[in-house]
């Protein structure tokens, strides 16, 4: 049972950083918990988990101003040690504008020691051990971190994610030395949490969209913008106002009348449906417009 304090203010937490300056504790394991548009519109950062070597924190974003995580996340004094902090990164600079300075990613060593699997699987390849979580793994991925309080079984499942990440970057320095990869390490490391190029938009991620012809992918573009327009106004993620799917088979077959068009976007909510065609019928007009360009 991991012991914790939660750090809820400002104050708080600007009393924590200042303590790790003063005593010399300038790397600090973290993680964060989010929410991708799983029970609401959109991404959200929920958590943030740390662990100094001697005490775990918990510190919740929805508490702390904007200016005060900017100011964790970008102080290049501290360094965070993460794993895959990708997608952490994307967060952030997203809902925040912040961009993740300092970061020492165990993956970038582990990966050069060609090693492509997950944080527990890396745990047990390099410390010998087992992570045994609170329940189901596919319960706590599908746990709702936006509530508030948070379960006891969540926190001790979030903080287990911070716990062995200082044994790791020591454990692969060592492996990655012996094998003459430091060099190649440290180069990647620099470029750990940095943006690589423009964000793609959502409708260029959806399955089968590199090879969809030029058409497609605009009656994809519009049908995408259109079903987002509903899912934000109503809070809810996309995928419950239209499956991707859906929109992928109709931006290749166009509905070419009202009746198959209803057809395909038929919705158990009727008041859903009822917002829902006439934006996509809209977006069928928009993408005959810009094709005629």
């Amino acid at each position: 049972m991991f012991k914790y304090t939660l750090i809820d203010t400002d104050d708080k937490f600007r009393d924590i950083i200042k303590y790790w300056k003063e005593n010399n504790m300038l790397s600090i394991a973290m993680d964060f918990e989010g929410e991708f548009n799983l029970h609401v519109y959109g991404e959200h950062l929920c958590l943030v988990q740390l662990f100094d070597t001697k005490q775990y924190y918990l510190a919740d974003p929805f508490e702390l101003s904007q200016e005060m995580l900017k100011e964790f996340f970008e102080d290049t004094e501290i360094e965070k040690i993460m794993f895959s902090c990708d997608s952490d990164s994307a967060l952030v600079r997203k809902q925040y504008d912040i961009q993740l300075k300092n970061i020492y990613d165990v993956r970038i060593p582990a990966m050069e020691l060609e090693f492509m699997g997950n944080y527990t699987a890396l745990v047990k390849r390099n410390l010998d051990v087992t992570i045994e979580t609170a329940g189901s793994k596919k319960k706590n991925q599908m746990t709702n971190w936006l509530k508030r309080p948070l379960k006891e079984d969540q926190i001790q499942y979030a903080l287990l994610d911070v716990a062995y990440l200082y044994q790791l970057k020591e454990s692969l320095i060592i492996e990655t030395e012996a094998a003459g990869l430091t060099k190649a390490v440290n180069s990647k490391m620099k470029m750990a949490a940095v943006h690589k190029g423009p964000d793609k938009p959502g409708w260029a991620k959806l399955g089968n969209y590199k090879r969809m012809s030029h058409s497609e992918r605009i009656y994809l573009k519009h049908f995408f913008i259109a079903r987002d327009i509903i899912a934000k106004k109503e809070n809810v993620p996309a995928a419950r106002i239209l499956d991707k799917r859906k929109l992928v088979t109709m931006a290749k077959d166009v509905p070419s009348t009202d009746r198959e068009l209803k057809y395909i976007i038929h919705h158990r909510d009727y008041r859903i449906e009822r917002q829902l065609y006439p934006l996509m019928k809209k977006a069928m007009e928009d993408s005959v417009k810009e094709l005629s360009i």
